[in-house]
């Protein structure tokens, strides 16, 4: 798929009370981020670009692929920017999300990271459950992006 094509990729982050959390060991507030990232390929680019074994396929076939990734992250309990622009990106680079695929991500991301900092409701809690779920449609630079 080209990158100028227009897809429905899809981003939401919210606290979630009900994240396994590992023990804290810090001792200062952190946010305990899920990443949950599906991505869309089209099979004949996923089977060109992975060392998988391709099978038949039809032309118009997708390969959904779903991973789960973790994280602490220091949470200074500001205003705003209690997760930086740079640092979400870096995640959701890390995540396997596609630069150029990340604006709109890393806002949703942000606004959600500030109302968990700032809600009354988490006043005194040092660990801050945040669930964000990702969902892409991999075009051809996203192997280029990765390297």
């Amino acid at each position: 798929m080209d990158c100028d094509v227009p897809v429905d990729d899809y981003c939401d982050a919210r606290q979630d009370n009900n994240l396994e959390i590992p023990e804290n060991i810090h001792s200062t507030d952190h946010f305990f981020i899920v990443f949950e990232v599906d991505t869309t390929y089209p099979r004949s680019f996923y089977y060109n670009n992975n060392e998988e074994e391709e099978e038949d396929f039809e032309e118009d076939e997708f390969v959904r692929v779903e991973s789960t990734d973790s994280l602490w992250v220091r949470c200074p309990r500001t205003e705003h920017e209690n997760l930086s622009r740079e640092s979400i990106s870096d995640m959701l680079t890390q995540a396997g999300v596609p630069i150029h695929k990340q604006d709109s991500m890393v806002d949703e991301i942000s606004d959600c990271a500030d109302e968990i900092a700032n809600s009354a409701f988490n006043d005194g809690v040092r660990v801050l459950p945040m669930l964000v779920s990702v969902s892409t449609v991999a075009c051809f630079c996203y192997h280029e992006e990765r390297i």
